[in-house]
């Protein structure tokens, strides 16, 4: 007993005191010795009962017979009081949270009310809820009095619980609350009044596309819940019952629990239906209660389907989830007790736009940040024109590469982090039948472009799955947006730069959710963009060989990397200055680095390096210039085609941008293959730009050769370069080149040199090439003719491959 922790009120019985001892009960009170309480007998076995109930807080020992000087024990006092319900009032058809306080761990209480039978208190406080994990029993009071009692047991200080006061009299009531083996006692009072009659209704009507989630709006005025009818077997062949539970109890004003119905996983009378219902806020709450076991098991199809609301249903029903003897008869409460009526119109979907699809970029390591920034109020829209993903038709290798795809329909099978794989393998039973495909636009010669694609068809050789490569960053139904990212890094070899690709979201056309047009017309739908995949390229402007001494100094460049990636530079001199600093790409693919140089003078040679966080840099060298002075413009010289062949139309451009903050003029002189195209001077405001030079013809029906251009600024060579005109090598000699045909037929006598000139209407029509050849070998004509015709047919056959 040594130790021994007794609350005030509880009987201790000690024993091993020998029989028939005289025991005194005493009080240790430290300094000031020990106080004799009580003389006690043990009985014939040696034991004692000591009643505590009138012992004060402290330490307590026994001394006689056989009691030890190591048998203390403390008495504490139990504090308890079971605080204020948490409203004074209650309606007979609500409940109320409670608590209990106390120093003690786990005990129990006593419940009396005067004007409540113990079939009253049981119903009160033994209600089906999580909150109550306590046991209520019935009390055998020993006491006379007409008040009955119960028992609560397992009461714990770190939980709330609940009192249900539905169908209790109206009228005040005390509850008193007596701890069950101390001297603690506590009590409340709270008012039941007379609750207002509960209704439910529906809000606005419910229109959604198959394969969406709908969202069926119930209000609910003076009640917290309702049960919910989806269709009707003689209408719609389908039929469920939920329990609708708001939240709020909404005692005087009406509260709203929207439904959101999942149309693909509602359809299949399996376990898939129990998550095919849900609050659209997680604080209330949707149950599944039945299901009507010859409701529609594939698909919902498109069509009214008739909504009912009321606040009772048969109690046998509430477990019948597989109910095989489900019969109408079961739902009298429900009908007996209907509230509102309604409908949801279901309509099948759309066909995809053809430019549904888009294709995006974003930075390197950008994308794990991307689904964080999107909060509640933030729009998937908002997303991608804030964190820097952009439309594109270029991507740079190594960056994000996203997709969106515009839709009205779809969305439920779309979720934020899955993989194509996981939706395939949730698909499987709902018989998914769509996939985003990603092939190249060329290939070589008899040979099929490479393919990788969602589907788990694959075709040819050459195509290959992503499954696991493409994944949803997020889907917002309301906007008709799905975004994607496609981790191309697992592509291979054949996903190369400086190729073009064509991005297609499919639908096939005998799906049971492809639109109606696509099914009559039997065409699979397809929404199409494409992208070129580029080397990554990074480049400073040359004007940075002239930074200016002054406070604003500003390093600028261009790159094909995605708007919005980091670009940090360092800019030395020995002996004078290191400077670091960084920026971000802007959307048109340029950067631009502030420094401050104004305690420098001019004259200071420096070296610029920049790099972006892909790993591409430049570097030059410069000198600065005085503070007042103006910078070079920068200039850039292109031709299209890049690289022309033979027979190309060849045109050039020449754009030209002021980096000064001020305005400025420079003379400027472009010379292509010794002729002057462009001679004048150049007047830009600050930070304007102009294309002085705008698709210029440089060579008609070009030549194989170089040529070469020169771009002269203030009488000085600023750029030059040279321009290679190739042979087409896309085909051989004798398809699609000088030899097509032959010498005579669809080649140099026919729609080339000779074709209206020297050839035509003279040596070679009706004379030599007639019937012979130049060295008389009879039926050489005839020849020329026949390998003409097949070489023109090759090349339209390679043409359509």
């Amino acid at each position: 007993m040594d130790g021994k922790l007794v609350w005030q009120g509880q009987v201790l019985g000690v024993g091993d005191l020998g029989s028939d001892n005289e025991i005194t009960l005493k009080e240790d009170q430290g300094d000031d010795g020990n106080r004799t309480v009580e003389q006690l007998s043990s009985d014939d076995d040696g034991n004692v009962e000591i009643d505590t109930s009138p012992l004060e807080a402290g330490n307590y020992f026994l001394e006689g017979g056989d009691a030890t000087p190591s048998n203390q024990f403390e008495i504490v006092v139990q504090s308890f009081s079971a605080t204020d319900f948490e409203d004074d009032t209650v309606d007979d058809d609500e409940t109320v949270d409670f608590e209990f306080n106390s120093n003690r761990g786990t005990y129990a209480v006593n419940v009396t009310a005067d004007g409540l039978e113990d079939e009253d208190l049981d119903s009160i406080f033994n209600t089906s809820t999580d909150n109550n994990d306590f046991d209520v029993t019935d009390y055998d009071n020993s006491n006379d009095s007409d008040d009955e009692v119960i028992k609560i047991s397992g009461i714990s200080d770190a939980d709330d619980y609940t009192a249900n006061f539905t169908d209790i009299d109206t009228g005040e009531y005390t509850f008193d609350f007596e701890s069950n083996d101390t001297s603690a006692t506590s009590n409340d009072t709270i008012t039941v009044t007379e609750g207002e009659d509960g209704s439910l209704s529906f809000g606005d009507e419910v229109i959604e596309t198959r394969t969406n989630t709908a969202e069926i709006p119930v209000e609910l005025e003076e009640t917290d819940q309702g049960y919910l009818r989806v269709g009707t077997m003689e209408d719609a062949g389908y039929e469920v019952y939920l329990l609708v539970e708001d939240d709020d109890n909404n005692e005087g004003e009406t509260g709203e629990v929207v439904v959101e119905m999942d149309t693909i996983a509602a359809a299949n009378n399996t376990s898939s239906v129990e998550d095919a219902f849900s609050p659209a806020d997680s604080d209330d709450s949707v149950s599944l209660e039945v299901v009507h076991n010859e409701s529609a098991n594939e698909h919902l199809g498109s069509g009214d389907y008739p909504l009912s609301l009321s606040t009772d249903i048969n109690e046998t029903l509430t477990d019948a989830n597989d109910a095989t003897d489900f019969s109408e008869d079961d739902l009298e409460a429900f009908d007996d007790s209907e509230e509102d009526t309604s409908y949801m119109t279901l309509e099948n979907r759309q066909t995809l736009a053809e430019d549904a699809v888009t294709a995006h970029t974003a930075p390197q390591g950008n994308l794990n940040d991307i689904t964080d920034e999107l909060d509640d109020d933030e729009t998937l829209n908002d997303l991608i024109e804030e964190e820097n993903i952009t439309a594109t038709d270029t991507v740079a290798d190594g960056d994000g590469m996203l997709v969106s795809l515009e839709t009205e329909g779809l969305h439920s099978y779309f979720e934020e982090g899955d993989t194509f794989e996981d939706i395939n393998s949730a698909a499987n039973s709902n018989g998914q039948d769509f996939n985003l495909t990603i092939e190249g636009e060329d290939s070589g010669p008899n040979a099929d472009p490479p393919v990788w694609t969602t589907s788990d068809t694959v075709g040819s050789d050459e195509t290959a799955t992503i499954n696991d490569s493409v994944e949803v960053v997020a889907a917002n139904q309301s906007e008709g947006t799905v975004l994607f990212n496609v981790d191309y890094s697992g592509f291979g070899s054949e996903f190369e730069t400086g190729d073009s690709y064509d991005t297609t979201f499919n639908v096939n056309y005998d799906w049971e959710y492809a639109s109606e047009e696509a099914e009559d017309n039997e065409e699979n739908e397809e929404a199409v963009d494409s992208f070129d995949l580029e080397q990554r390229e990074f480049e400073l402007d040359d004007s940075n060989e002239e930074l200016p001494a002054s406070a604003t100094a500003t390093v600028t460049g261009e790159t094909n990397v995605a708007p919005g990636t980091e670009v940090s530079d360092r800019l030395r001199s020995a002996g004078n200055f290191t400077q670091s600093n960084d920026a971000y790409v802007a959307d048109d693919g340029t950067f631009e680095i502030g420094h401050d140089l104004s305690e420098y003078e001019a004259g200071i040679d420096y070296t610029l390096e920049a790099d972006e966080e892909g790993g591409t840099e430049d570097d030059l060298e410069g000198t600065t210039i005085p503070g007042d002075a103006l910078q070079s413009f920068d200039y850039d010289v292109s031709t299209d085609p890049a690289e022309p062949t033979v027979g190309d139309t060849v045109t050039g451009t020449v754009s030209v941008d002021n980096p000064n903050d001020a305005q400025k003029s420079e003379d400027v002189e472009f010379v292509f293959d010794g002729e002057t195209l462009y001679n004048d001077t150049v007047d830009l405001d600050s930070g304007a730009s102009d294309t002085i030079v705008d698709g210029a013809t440089l060579l008609e029906t070009a030549e194989k050769g170089d040529y070469e251009w020169e771009l002269i600024v203030d009488g000085e060579t600023e750029d030059s370069g040279t321009v290679t005109v190739a042979e087409d090598d896309s085909g051989s000699d004798d398809s699609g080149s000088d030899d097509s045909g032959s010498d005579d037929s669809g080649s140099d006598d026919s729609g080339s040199d000779d074709s209206g000139s020297d050839d035509s209407g003279s040596d070679d029509s009706g004379s030599d090439d007639s019937g012979s050849s130049d060295d008389g070998t009879p039926g050489f004509g005839v020849g020329v003719a026949l390998v003409a015709l097949l070489g023109a047919a090759m090349l339209a056959l390679r043409r359509q491959n």
